[in-house]
């Protein structure tokens, strides 16, 4: 990390190891609350939500490498806010769009008042058609991410034959969601539209459009890894401090040899994971033609090693790990979910093999 990153990890940590109190979250989550307002300010505050775009955009043009600290830390502390989603994946596609969209809507996104969320990718997406001066998307979309707490859905579509991204504000006549919890805490929701839209709402088309599906789920897929390394570091670091304190036969858990060698394969497994979330954000960063190549085996190392690394974590707490009120089964769950998003690990691993075939 250079001195711009460590600044920044140094400075997240203390603020969620201080202020992010999980039995404050899991009563929020329990009534079914999907942010934490003084939080959500605080994140504005301390320019979380302005962090990857440029500096010509106001903000401060941080790229992977950094953004891929802070994700790693929201997945070591749990956090249930959907931050990412909303300035790094949804604000990458409005950045990207027109700039009548640019300058009402990020201004928004980085001072916290609009929160976007993008749906998972789909070859089924909404509709847009044109029709007597009004342009009109209809479709439906379902298990959108924090699509309970969003205020803005960036999506793509087709229009006509050919690929688009738009803008729906979900407060819009036409626009329905059915909200509920997932069993990692956040407010999910399937969304089903009939609305018109303005002008400024269709962000990109075309080519264009295409390529940002490929940039922006690659980038959903790196940051999806980076949070599943900071949930393997908080499952590992609960699992020593457990057995350090939990006593048998006289003496801790962490004295017993067939123990420790579990918890230095769960050590290793954090760590192949970490390497190759780094390398895969660094090769983005750079514009490396094994950018993609490393994303995908980022990820898939990081599906596999998480489900792994939760689950040893399970097993060595006993029955207190499977109650709500400890933290440790959450990161179970959490990666459960992480493991589809927004491909699932099969599918991710399908296609890195794929790319790693010959053309002939």
């Amino acid at each position: 990390m250079n001195d711009e990153q460590q600044m920044l990890r140094d400075s997240a940590e203390r603020y969620l190891r201080d202020n992010y109190d999980f039995a404050a979250r899991q009563a929020m989550a329990d009534q079914g609350i999907g942010i934490d307002e003084q939080h959500w300010q605080n994140f504005v505050a301390m320019g979380w939500t302005a962090m990857s775009f440029t500096e010509q955009d106001g903000g401060f043009g941080f790229g992977l490498a950094a953004i891929g600290q802070l994700a790693e830390l929201f997945g070591y502390h749990l956090v249930r806010e959907p931050m990412l989603e909303s300035a790094l994946l949804a604000g990458e596609v409005i950045a990207a769009g027109t700039e009548q969209a640019k300058q009402s809507l990020l201004p928004a996104i980085m001072d916290g008042s609009a929160l976007a969320t993008i749906p998972y990718p789909t070859d089924t997406g909404p509709e847009l058609s044109e029709r007597n001066g009004r342009r009109t998307v209809r479709g439906r979309l379902e298990y959108v991410p924090s699509g309970g707490t969003a205020t803005h859905l960036v999506t793509p579509a087709s229009h006509g034959s050919a690929p688009a991204w738009v803008i729906v504000d979900l407060q819009a006549p036409g626009v329905q969601r059915q909200t509920f919890l997932t069993h990692d805490g956040r407010l999910g929701a399937h969304v089903t539209l009939d609305t018109d839209l303005e002008d400024s709402d269709l962000l990109l088309s075309g080519d264009d459009a295409q390529q940002m599906q490929t940039t922006v789920y690659q980038r959903a897929m790196l940051l999806a890894a980076a949070e599943g390394v900071g949930a393997m570091q908080g499952a590992l670091d609960l699992t020593v401090d457990y057995t350090r304190q939990r006593q048998q036969f006289g003496q801790p858990l962490s004295a017993f040899q067939a123990l420790q060698h579990r918890m230095a394969d769960m050590l290793i497994q954090v760590e192949l994971a970490r390497s190759l979330v780094t390398a895969a954000c660094d090769a983005v960063d750079g514009n490396s033609d094994q950018a993609l190549t490393l994303s995908l085996a980022a990820k898939a190392k990081v599906d596999s090693a998480a489900r792994r690394v939760t689950q040893e974590a399970i097993q060595m707490h006993g029955g207190i790990a499977t109650t709500n009120e400890y933290r440790v089964g959450h990161y179970f769950k959490r990666m459960a979910l992480l493991e589809s998003w927004p491909q699932h690990r099969d599918q991710v691993i399908e296609a890195f093999i794929q790319g790693r075939q010959p053309v002939n």
